[in-house]
């Protein structure tokens, strides 16, 4: 009972993560105030992280958080 418990708990934290995330190899840099600083921000970061960045809402529930998603 308590493994299943378990294994529902982990599937449901993995479910919430996974909305959150663009792909591997992405970790959130930041949460600028909009899109457009979003956007600014990172193209600001080109020699740090490079080119590819990402700028989504946090969740499907949370879309007035924005976060900057860039490569590792």
């Amino acid at each position: 009972m308590c493994d299943s418990v378990s294994a529902g708990a982990l599937a449901l934290a993995t479910a919430g993560t996974a909305e959150a995330t663009p792909g591997p190899g992405f970790y959130a840099r930041s949460h600028p105030t909009s899109y457009a600083d979003c956007q600014a921000t990172g193209q600001a970061g080109y020699r740090i992280w490079g080119p590819i960045f990402s700028c989504e809402p946090l969740s499907s529930t949370r879309q007035d958080v924005i976060v900057l998603w860039v490569r590792y």
